[in-house]
């Protein structure tokens, strides 16, 4: 090859693509003591995550809770667990990336077989992959005319840690029958060589109490995770993503005082991610005075943090039960409140859509229970600025209180992390093909008309000269050229 392209290479770590799966997952419980079912609580936590050819295999454990009337109409739970695995397809994934998961439960149902009784639950997983990327990309050569410009890059780096926390409270005497864990990021900074990670843990505690009375319980505690990273070092920005990895509550009861004191500890596992725009000077196009060339290009792209907002919104409104209650009931209380939101653009911006869902208890007129499952809609403006919003919150306070009419009115507090994103592309070249030897005229020189707007590096290419002997030769033309305006292109005689 006559012509000598110079590269250089760049390694980084990126996003790679983003897989989304579904999977069903059943637990088999002893029915013939369970009667009517007043509430399924069901956690999916991430145990193993492994990328291969074409795919994510991981692997979980679902934890399952079911609080129910036996023959006597007391209240009693049982518990089970179950391990499960799947995979989520993608044609970009190969061995040498790494995912990170997140599960989110749904459409949990129980059925009747024989004396067992089938809970199943529908395991909705989210694998974002990432892995090593590299770019060859042409910066000069010999015998060669670049146009260099720069281009900023994305690049991702990933880390996980640990922390455990615990937290004491009181209660009035009874026993625990369920507990719920969720968390949200409220900061993420990003220190000499550390990402630390602040937020808030809602914990919901249900409880049998006195007379068969059913009472809820929350807790907001702050918690903390520091998470080491080299990386981490200058004005990059940083995201967090936690879930509760395990939670445990021992409760010890005081008969004198009638109180129950609950000490709570878990772990709370964080992802963090590091995001950081990288500056390269590259060659945008090139072309050679003395032989055709063929540039091949190639294009990459992917998103970085511009902002992380902590917001709270309260919702309120008329709440839909389902199944509908036919008959007297008092309301007991509302168990399990979360909340499925999502942000989407809208005309004027971005909008939060979703909706609040919760366990409600009711109690009939000759004592026994009935649930049903709560759903309160909403949507509400956020105060973010980019291409994509992603959003996690919980839910605190939720007040839930019976119309006369039998309607059922609801109102909660989200407490909401806002991640905001910008998307970037690139394009360099990659790649440089020689072709035929360029043929001189024989003429001393020539006079070229150039359309106009054309701009300096346009008109070079086009008759294959070098940018600093054009100008040289044509000292009164400025650029962008004119209509009408001529070039002399003159050449040595040999």
């Amino acid at each position: 090859m006559s012509v000598k392209p110079f590269f250089e290479t760049y390694r980084y770590t990126g996003e790679i693509a983003r897989l989304f799966s579904q999977s069903i997952v059943e637990c088999r419980l002893p029915g013939s003591e369970i009667g009517n079912i007043l509430a399924v609580q069901a956690k999916a936590v991430p145990m193993e995550c492994v990328c291969a050819d074409g795919e994510v295999r991981y692997g979980g454990k679902l934890f399952l809770c079911v609080v129910y009337e036996d023959g006597d109409r007391r209240i009693c739970r049982a518990e089970r667990g179950a391990e499960f695995s799947h995979k989520a397809e993608g044609h970009a994934v190969t061995p040498a990336c790494f995912a990170k998961v997140a599960f989110r439960v749904e459409n949990i149902t129980h059925r009747r077989e024989g004396s067992g009784l089938y809970v199943s639950v529908i395991v909705n997983a989210e694998a974002d992959v990432y892995g090593g990327k590299q770019l060859d990309y042409l910066v000069g050569g010999e015998d060669m005319s670049v146009k260099k410009d720069s281009i900023s890059l994305c690049k991702t780096v990933c880390v996980s840690g640990e922390s455990e926390g615990e937290d004491e409270f009181e209660t009035e005497a009874g026993d625990v029958l369920l507990h719920d864990e969720t968390a949200v990021v409220t900061a993420c900074t990003v220190r000499a060589g550390q990402i630390e990670v602040q937020g808030e843990l809602c914990l919901g505690v249900c409880m049998l109490c006195e007379n068969e009375t059913v009472r809820s319980y929350e807790r907001l505690i702050p918690f903390s995770v520091v998470v080491p990273c080299e990386e981490a070092f200058g004005r990059v920005g940083a995201s967090a993503r936690v879930r509760v990895r395990s939670a445990h509550l021992t409760a010890g009861v005081d008969e004198d005082a009638g109180k129950c004191r609950i000490v709570f500890s878990y772990t709370v596992a964080t992802d963090c991610f590091l995001h950081a725009k990288e500056e390269l000077s590259v060659a945008l196009d090139a072309f050679s005075p003395k032989y055709e060339l063929e540039v091949r290009s190639a294009k990459d792209g992917g998103r970085y943090l511009t902002n992380q907002v902590k917001c709270a919104e309260r919702v309120s409104g008329l709440a839909v039960l389902t199944p509908l209650v036919d008959g007297e009931y008092t309301l007991v209380g509302a168990v399990l409140p979360r909340a499925e939101i999502v942000c989407k653009k809208s005309e004027v911006g971005f909008e939060a859509e979703g909706a609040v869902r919760a366990e409600v208890l009711l109690r009939g007129a000759e004592g026994g229970y009935k649930t049903c499952t709560l759903q309160l809609p909403f949507v509400f403006p956020v105060d973010a600025v980019g291409e994509e919003v992603e959003a996690d919150c919980i839910v605190c306070g939720l007040n839930i209180r019976r119309k006369k009419d039998g309607e059922t009115e609801a109102e909660a507090t989200l407490k909401i992390c806002l991640r905001v994103y910008e998307r970037a592309e690139w394009a360099y070249i990659k790649e440089v093909v020689e072709g035929e030897e360029i043929r001189e005229s024989d003429a001393a020189f020539s006079v070229y008309i150039p359309q106009a707007g054309e701009d300096l590096w346009q008109v070079a290419k086009r008759l294959h000269r070098d940018e600093k002997e054009l100008k040289k030769s044509n000292p009164e033309l400025e650029f962008p050229v004119k209509e009408g305006q001529r070039i002399f292109v003159y050449r040595q005689i040999k």
